[in-house]
Parts: C-alpha cells; sequence; structure tokens
C-alpha cells in the first residue's frame, strides 16, 4: 500500500536508477537520452571517474539551444552545477520544501548509508504520492 504524504519517504517515491550523459557529451546526445527513456532530467558525469558533476533539465537543454543553436556544445558549458541532493530515508515533505525552495523538479537521490547516488525524485513522484497514498 502506498503511503500518504505526511508518513512517506524519499523512497517510497523516488525512481531507482540514474540517467546520466558524460560532461564531454553534446546537448544532442544529452537529447537522445532525454527523448530515448522519455525524461525531463538527467545527470551530468565527471568524465574522469563518474561521479555526478551537475544536472540538466528538458528546459536547460531549450535554453542552451536556443542561446547559441548549437547541438553540439558540451554539457560541461551548459549543465547546472547546483546538483541538489536529498537521503532516501528522508521524509518525503522534506524534499517537497527542497524543491519547491530552490524552484528545482527533480532531486538526485542519495542512499542514507553509503551516501551513493541510487536515483532520482521529480515533482511529478511527489504528485503520484499525494494522488495515490493511503496508508
Amino acid at each position: 500500500m502506498t503511503p500518504r504524504l505526511e508518513s512517506a519517504r524519499v523512497a517510497d517515491a523516488m525512481r531507482h536508477g540514474i540517467l546520466s550523459c558524460s560532461a564531454d557529451a553534446s546537448l544532442r546526445d544529452a537529447a537522445r537520452t532525454m527523448s530515448l527513456h522519455h525524461v525531463h532530467t538527467i545527470v551530468i558525469t565527471d568524465p574522469a571517474d563518474g561521479s555526478p558533476w551537475g544536472i540538466l533539465s528538458d528546459s536547460g537543454l531549450l535554453s542552451a539551444l536556443l542561446d547559441e543553436g548549437n547541438d553540439e556544445r558540451t554539457l560541461r558549458e551548459v549543465a547546472d552545477r547546483d546538483l541538489s541532493t536529498i537521503s532516501a530515508s528522508e521524509p518525503l515533505a522534506a524534499a517537497a520544501e527542497l524543491m519547491r525552495d530552490r524552484g528545482i523538479a527533480h532531486v538526485l537521490v542519495r542512499d542514507p548509508e553509503s551516501g551513493r547516488p541510487t536515483g532520482m525524485l521529480s515533482t511529478l513522484d511527489v504528485a503520484g504520492i499525494l494522488a495515490w497514498g493511503e496508508a
């Protein structure tokens, strides 16, 4: 049974796994990844070690494309380096407040024990808990 928003944790709503592109990839590469997987945001990784380096939303991708008109620019040039994170064990309401306060729609979720990235949480995921939560 899906928990109600008041008692839900980030882990109850998050999507496991992370879609990403290297910071050296192009806008076109990012667009292909987003389109192929029907997602609005991808994590940009450091080419040296694969660690999270930034984030790129669909609106950020469009802005970069329209500002310069060059789909071969690298993600290093256009990604947002302010990558918000939250632990999977945190209350879902805390994640919703974080997204509201920062004006963002996606948060990278980290494992509460290891601190390693494990998934993403979007505003739509929060809406799903609000819509279907019963417990």
